[in-house]
């Protein structure tokens, strides 16, 4: 979540959405669907649901 990136990178929660949002924008990509999509077709990216 944005609040965890928030508290992990010690930054405001602010900055990280802006952040998250400027990253979408550059992207192409709106939702965290479209991300988790991206990452697994466009770079390869293996992720294991346990």
């Amino acid at each position: 979540t944005v609040k965890s990136c928030s508290t992990l990178l010690d930054r405001n929660i602010k900055t990280v959405s802006t952040q998250k949002r400027s990253a979408y924008r550059k992207m192409a990509i709106t939702t965290d669907v479209e991300l988790i999509h991206l990452m697994l077709n466009e770079f390869s990216i293996s992720i294991e649901i346990t």
